[in-house]
């Protein structure tokens, strides 16, 4: 799969296309196919590693999304 992530704090030119594992749905999940991606003004504010609660790098960018199901696992 294709995911935008960081690999160091800064501007716009920070934000890269990688490539990244499928991930495997565990036991009551789902897994789904992301079409659109939302980013607001913390996100920004992560990247500048300018937020109160900045997560380590790499992040994966996209946590407001437009999804399809793909695939599921029994609890």
């Amino acid at each position: 799969m294709q995911a935008i992530q960081i690999s160091r704090f800064g501007g716009p030119g920070v934000l890269e296309i990688v490539s990244a594992p499928m991930p495997e749905p565990g036991p009551g999940q789902i897994l789904v196919r992301v079409h659109a991606a939302g980013v607001n003004f913390s996100d920004v504010l992560m990247r500048q590693d300018r937020y109160a609660m900045t997560p380590p790098c790499p992040p994966f960018w996209g946590r407001r999304s437009r999804a399809l199901w793909r695939r599921w696992a029994r609890a």
